[in-house]
């Protein structure tokens, strides 16, 4: 049995939607995206494709370590640490390598084995400034 289930049942293949709010409601950011969520090990690998209605498409990886009860990873862009907080749930705490200061925390809900939820929380200058609502479905 895996020391980490409720990852493992994140493996796979995931496409949906970011959308980023501000506080008064207003869309800042919409696009679609897919994640390919691997894991060998210790070892955790993520490739998140990310388009835009416009043309627009970024390719982001992660590789993390799975120690200590958690999963460690650090790229050029970011650093973090996730853990799994119940039966369906994982919390992430990181933030973007230039700005240490300014936190995010996100939140993954497995609703079921097929389709999940995600928020992220974005702290800037001390304050909550925005939130990231994600919807996702496992395709593979």
């Amino acid at each position: 049995m895996s020391d980490f289930p409720v990852f493992d049942r994140h493996l796979g293949v995931w496409e949906g939607t970011y959308t980023l709010i501000d506080r008064q409601g207003k869309i800042l950011d919409h696009h679609k995206s897919r994640l390919e969520i691997q894991r060998d090990g210790k070892n955790y690998h993520q490739v998140n494709t990310y388009t835009w209605a416009d043309g627009k498409k970024e390719v982001r990886m992660f590789d993390g370590e799975f120690r200590d009860g958690w999963l460690h990873f650090k790229t050029d862009r970011l650093t973090g640490k996730a853990s799994e907080v119940g039966k369906d749930t994982i919390v992430l705490t990181w933030f973007y390598n230039d700005k240490p200061d300014e936190p995010l925390a996100e939140m993954i809900t497995l609703i079921n084995n097929k389709h999940r939820a995600r928020t992220w929380q974005y702290i800037e200058d001390g304050k909550f400034t925005k939130v990231m609502l994600i919807e996702e479905d496992k395709v593979a």
